[in-house]
């Protein structure tokens, strides 16, 4: 059987946009793709949208994959861009602790947590946060507790989720059987998966080669608080490339102080 990987797209638009990314994962990765959509956003119930619901339905398509007679359980990947990937931190944590295989995380250009994208964007409200924030997504907090293998695909010119978050999550996470770091030179927070080229398909491909052989093997070379350090090319840091759409970074940030979040509030990142 093919890996099969979860998407989880940023925190706005739909499923629907993401197709033509979607399409360019399953040829040059030779997966499948399953696309997962949040409740209250496109075609999905009309639920209240908050962080508490997307991990409930992170949590749901894990269990569907790793059931489905058609999937390899042991093959089973989450991808997750911007708050994407704080969804994908959440359910490596939650699939070690239920036991559930994962054979990988890949995160594109995501953040250490919304408090920290807070104190980046909106410096002026920072000192109140703890009072009125109303959502957390702190990936900081899961990264050093993951034994799965992760790769971080980090847009060097994102220009909304600050590049010193990809990095420090990376640096948290020195418990992870593999971990992997892949620049994407004049990468944005949208595009780098077109800007990346062919290097950035490489990069996903060989990752899901290296995190396969370590499960498949439980490698006591790569143990347990190695913090084995490659990148999918030629084992030293790489520099290398969603629809162009303008960023709802700020908005997702407003509505984590006010605690609304519906389908009217489908900015794309």
């Amino acid at each position: 059987m093919l890996p099969t990987i979860l998407f989880f797209h940023g925190n706005a638009g739909n499923i629907g946009i993401r197709l033509p990314n979607a399409v360019q994962m399953m040829k040059h990765l030779n997966a499948n793709i399953l696309l997962v959509e949040y409740r209250g956003f496109g075609e999905s119930d009309d639920a209240k949208v908050n962080e508490a619901g997307l991990k409930l339905d992170a949590e749901a398509a894990l269990r569907f994959a790793a059931t489905h007679t058609q999937i390899d359980p042991n093959q089973v990947f989450v991808f997750g861009r911007s708050l994407g990937g704080g969804v994908a931190f959440h359910l490596a944590h939650y699939a070690e602790q239920q036991g559930i295989s994962l054979a990988g995380v890949m995160v594109e250009n995501t953040f250490l947590s919304i408090s920290k994208m807070v104190d980046a964007l909106m410096p002026y409200v920072a000192p109140f946060k703890a009072l009125v924030l109303r959502i957390g997504w702190d990936s900081l907090e899961i990264a050093p507790r993951l034994n799965t293998p992760i790769l971080y695909l980090a847009g060097e010119a994102d220009e909304l989720v600050p590049p010193s978050h990809m990095r420090g999550l990376y640096d948290a996470s020195t418990k992870s059987r593999l971990r992997v770091w892949h620049g994407i030179k004049g990468g944005s927070h949208n595009e780098s998966w077109v800007q990346g080229g062919a290097e950035y398909w490489l990069a996903m491909r060989m990752f899901i080669e290296k995190a396969l052989a370590v499960s498949a093997s439980c490698s006591k070379s790569v143990g347990h608080g190695s913090g084995f350090e490659v990148d999918a090319l030629n084992g030293q840091p790489v520099e290398s490339s969603i629809p162009v759409m303008k960023s709802g970074l700020v908005g997702m940030l407003s509505e984590a102080f006010s605690g609304s979040n519906g389908k009217s509030a489908k900015k794309v990142t």
